[in-house]
Order: structure tokens, then C-alpha cells, then sequence
């Protein structure tokens, strides 16, 4: 993408986050409010994507976008090593504070999952689900909400977004879905980009 067709991207994007705050401000009825806030946000990330080059302040913003709309405690983004395994990249928690390595502690059970489906997974109320109520690592954690979905870039896997809360989601729709989604492809794109630059300028 040169830089006029990134302008006029960014332009495209402005317009429509434009629409999206007037009609938040127009809307009475919640649903839709909740809808359009997620939009907003989608949007917020996406303009960011295209003209943010800081690949660690684009991940923290990613991280901090799900923590957001996940209502969520921590969030992590793990990168597959050369043996697939996901490894710790970088973790946010819910006060805008970086995450350590000692703190990467989660569900390994719903990280496999993820990883073996290579579909997003949402877990609103654990203690719901039958599949996952009873692992060890989420037992441990006293989990409640759980989010995880994978960066898939073309017919690559990255590695994968994580986020979860000791308290059950208080709404759920399937914009959340979409939503978790839609960060881990702008997490995929921004990675891909950021090590494809890394090996042209090594």
C-alpha cells in the first residue's frame, strides 16, 4: 500500500468512525449502543494498524482494545515458536499496566483448544461449560470469563490472543465473537508486517 492509498484509507476510516459517534449519539436502544461502541473500537484499531509503525504500541493497543470489550482481567499475546508451541510475547492488564513473564500464568487447557480447532473460543461463565468447569489450570485461576482466538495470517498460524477475569462476562452476543476475531486478524496483519520489515532491514 503506497502512501496516497494509506491516506485514503485512513480517510475511509474517519468517515465511517465519524458515523459511528453520531449515531451513538442519535441511538436510545442499549443493544445498538453496544453494537456501535464495538464498531467504534474495531475502527479505532484498524486506523491505528494502518498508521501506527510501532509493532509493541499496536499490540498494546490490540491487548488493550480486548481488555476493553472483554470486560476482562489480563489479556496475553503468545507467538508459536519453531516447534508450534505458543510462547509468551506480551501481557496487559486491565489498569493499563505491562505484564510479566512471572504473571503469564493461564488456561492451558482452552490455549489448546484454540490452537488445535483454530477457531476463537469464548467461555462468558466457565462454570457453565462442561467441557472446561473442571480443568486444573482454571480451577486454579478461579476463572470465570475466558477469550482466546488465533492469528491467522493467510495460511500461517502466529500464535494466538488470550484474555480472561476471576468474574463471568455480564453480556454476551455473538458481536463478541466477531469482535475477538476481528482484533486477532489485526494482530496477525501487524506481526506479519512488523517481521517481514524485520527481515528486510536485517
Amino acid at each position: 500500500m503506497d502512501d496516497k492509498q494509506r491516506q485514503d484509507h485512513l480517510d475511509d476510516v474517519d468517515s465511517v468512525l465519524t458515523d459511528v459517534r453520531r449515531d451513538l449519539e442519535l441511538t436510545q436502544s442499549i443493544g445498538e449502543k453496544y453494537e456501535l461502541r464495538a464498531l467504534q473500537l474495531l475502527l479505532q484499531v484498524t486506523k491505528s494498524l494502518h498508521s501506527q509503525e510501532d509493532i509493541h504500541a499496536l499490540v498494546a493497543l490490540i491487548l488493550d482494545s480486548m481488555l476493553a470489550f472483554a470486560e476482562a482481567d489480563r489479556a496475553f499475546l503468545m507467538l508459536l515458536d519453531e516447534e508450534g508451541a505458543p510462547r509468551f510475547k506480551m501481557g496487559r492488564s486491565y489498569r493499563g499496566a505491562y505484564l510479566s513473564q512471572d504473571d503469564f500464568v493461564i488456561s492451558t487447557s482452552v490455549v489448546r483448544e484454540t490452537l488445535s480447532t483454530m477457531e476463537p473460543i469464548i467461555l462468558a461463565d466457565v462454570l457453565q461449560d462442561t467441557q472446561f468447569s473442571k480443568r486444573q489450570s482454571i480451577t486454579d485461576l478461579n476463572l470465570r470469563t475466558i477469550m482466546a482466538a488465533p492469528l491467522r495470517y493467510q495460511d500461517q498460524i502466529l500464535g494466538l490472543i488470550y484474555a480472561d477475569s476471576q468474574r463471568p462476562l455480564a453480556r454476551y452476543s455473538k458481536y463478541h465473537l466477531s469482535v475477538l476475531s476481528s482484533l486477532a486478524d489485526q494482530a496477525a496483519v501487524a506481526i506479519y508486517n512488523a517481521q517481514k520489515f524485520d527481515t528486510r532491514t536485517g
